[in-house]
């Protein structure tokens, strides 16, 4: 196929970009790509659900209070405040779904958990935190943006959240009818800010599975923009890679601190794929840098991560912090034919691999992983005889150490796709302890880096560490911008933070004039604050 045919796939515009979103501020939608109108969702209000005991956080939270409906498919992600943000999809019946969406304001122990009625029947219902503002876009929006699937109409939702507190600030968007024919998966992934330079549109980027352009379960890509006045989609026909039919797919997002677009901004991709050859289930990776190729069809690096004539390598998930990714899936390549835990490493943005095995238990089914990534340690959850088990890395992947249960009820989890997910702030997942499918939250056991920038004589940077377990080698650097002659950049590892520890980092003495923006890593864990440096003091942070 004719590239530059294929790269412009569609366009649909509406008017010009007319409507800015920034922090702390809802406006209204103005402008819609073709058919695309703004709707307004029915609430239904769940209630409050609380851990016991209340303000200990050590055990199962439901999230899902006073839902005799089946709750199923959920994800977790943490928006700027800190708010711990679950969505699900709440299914009534066979031909109706909604849309479900609970918030913690207290790290975890309590929810309050709304549905929002919407016509049809969506699925795969999924949230993610994006920060605009942090990248070079005419139009910026920071919040949460949601997607969904909706079947009967063959289209899909989206949802802008600027406060999760307030369900007076959510704006729910539907697609045009028919735009997904036959669509089956779809998911979005914080941070997933990118540039299409085909078109010059900056936004969110949504991975869909469907059957559009004569494809059969095939990949596709949504480049909204910020305004949602355009979107632009992408597929892939295969002309690279035989990536169709396809199942599950999976993001994950990385960026430099630098708000300029350039290679070090890009996502990965992973999903599960049908060999129409053997018949064996595989797992397909693209990693695409829009600044180099915005078409998925055409990215530069496409393989078969996990593939072979005699197993199975199925349900991938990938998450990235810096250099270094992880891939995990399922497989059976093992003499009882029973499922393990596989997981694929790197520490080179995916240019070489090592393989290892995270959990391997036989006979006995360890299934549908899910991975969150920081710094060097690697957490995992899976699903094995009706439990939730949460392992965990130190070195990247590489080695694993002993399955911890998460559940507190035996044998209520349920074990099918994309029922578990997991993020920095905790781990959500499907559950039936009370006699229908409802969703339930544990906090993730590990370090929790926060970080505080201060100026004055110099510049300072707190590094707390607010988890339940100690955070071992805390790699951390500190770089100022602009025209700084001494301290522009400084590093170092702190050798350990207990949980409720703190340190202060300094890249020493300063001496510099102008504006500047100091940018703290700690542990995979960034923040950027902006300034004035008037000879050693760095004034105005914010």
């Amino acid at each position: 196929m004719n590239k530059a045919i294929f790269v412009g796939a569609i366009l649909l515009v509406a008017g010009l970009a007319g409507v800015n979103f920034s922090k702390g501020t809802q406006q209204e939608i103005t402008f819609l790509f073709e058919n695309a109108r703004i709707v307004t969702p029915n609430i239904i209000e769940l209630g409050t659900s609380y851990a016991t005991p209340i303000l200990s956080n050590q055990g199962n939270v439901l999230v899902t209070p006073n839902s005799p409906e089946e709750d199923m498919l959920p994800s977790i992600t943490v928006d700027g405040n800190g708010n711990i943000v679950v969505t699900w999809t709440h299914e009534i019946s066979a031909m109706e779904s909604d849309v479900g969406i609970a918030f913690s304001t207290d790290g975890g122990n309590s929810f309050q958990a709304n549905v929002f009625q919407l016509d049809g029947y969506q699925y795969y219902a999924d949230s993610a935190y994006v920060e605009g503002s942090k990248y070079s876009s005419p139009i910026v929006f920071d919040g949460i943006w949601g997607i969904c699937l909706e079947q009967v109409y063959e289209t899909g939702n989206v949802w802008l959240i600027t406060d999760v507190t307030n369900p007076d600030t959510y704006q729910f968007i539907s697609f045009t009818e028919g735009i997904l024919p036959g669509a089956t998966y779809a998911c979005i992934e914080d941070d997933s800010w990118y540039w299409e330079h085909t078109f010059d549109m900056t936004g969110p980027v949504h991975f869909y599975i469907d059957d559009d352009q004569g494809m059969d379960d095939g990949w596709m890509l949504f480049w909204m923009h910020a305004d949602i006045s355009s979107l632009v989609y992408n597929w892939d026909t295969e002309s690279v890679l035989d990536t169709a039919p396809a199942q599950d797919p999976d993001m994950a997002c990385i960026h430099d601190s630098d708000p300029a677009w350039s290679e070090d901004d890009f996502f990965y991709t992973v999903a599960q794929h049908i060999n129409e050859s053997t018949g064996r289930l595989e797992v397909t990776y693209k990693r695409c840098v829009p600044v180099e190729e915005d078409d998925i069809e055409f990215v530069a690096e496409q393989f078969y991560l996990a593939k072979g004539d005699t197993y199975d390598a199925a349900h991938p998930e990938v998450d990235a912090q810096g250099d270094k990714v992880v891939v995990v899936y399922m497989c059976n390549d093992n003499p009882f034919g029973d499922w393990d835990i596989k997981c694929a490493y790197s520490n080179d943005r995916g240019q070489t691999w090592g393989t290892s095995t995270v959990v391997e238990e036989h006979p006995a089914e360890e299934m549908y992983p899910s991975v969150y990534m920081s710094g060097n340690s690697v957490y995992v959850v899976y699903v094995k005889d009706g439990n939730l088990y949460l392992v965990k890395s130190t070195d990247g992947g590489a080695t694993w150490g002993e399955p911890k249960q998460i559940n507190d009820v035996d044998g209520t989890v349920v074990a099918e796709e994309n029922c578990l997910d997991i993020c920095s702030r905790g781990i959500v997942w499907t559950d039936t302890r009370n006699g229908n499918r409802d969703i339930y939250y544990a906090p993730l056991p590990a370090p929790l880096i926060t970080i505080d920038v201060s100026g004055g004589f110099g510049v300072k940077a707190t590094i707390s560490n607010t988890g339940s377990e100690a955070a071992e080698n805390v790699d951390w650097s500190i770089d100022l911008s602009g025209l700084v002659f001494l301290g522009k950049h400084a590093e170092g590892t702190i050798p350990s933070l207990a949980p409720g520890e703190s340190t202060t980092v300094s890249p020493g003495f300063v001496l510099g004039i102008g504006p500047t923006t100091v940018t703290v890593t700690a542990a995979g864990v960034t923040k950027t604050a902006s300034g004035f440096v008037l000879g050693p003091f760095v004034l105005g942070l914010s």
